[in-house]
């Protein structure tokens, strides 16, 4: 097994559509901040009071609407408890980073959310 050189791990809570919101957002900031796709491919969105960076190339778009859809699903079901985000290298499949979700479902607020 490889050592990870960046492992990071974020604990929510929340409504199904709050933390597809919030896995939506994370993953285009992952992407952009590690610019694992060019930087063309994004676009500035203001929400919460920040500017956040969005996918907007249909490619990318096509591939994370239907996994955040799914997320939801299975948030909804309270069937989801952890999505973990690996980015490896190419050509030898090393991880380098590993992002790592976990999702509380237990007494979830309807339109709340907690970031621990």
């Amino acid at each position: 097994m490889t050592d990870v050189k960046t492992q990071n791990a974020i604990s929510l809570k929340g409504s199904a559509q709050l933390v597809k919101e919030f896995f939506h957002f994370g993953l285009n900031s992952i992407l952009y901040q590690r610019a694992l796709y060019p930087s063309d491919s994004f676009k500035r969105e203001k929400k919460y009071g920040l500017t956040l960076w969005v996918a907007h190339e249909k490619k990318l778009q096509a591939f994370m609407d239907p996994l955040l859809q799914q997320v939801e699903y299975w948030l909804a079901k309270r069937q989801l408890k952890r999505l973990v985000m690996v980015i490896s290298e190419v050509k030898t499949k090393e991880v380098v980073e590993r992002w790592q979700f976990d999702i509380h479902t237990e007494n979830l607020a309807e339109e709340g959310y907690e970031i621990v």
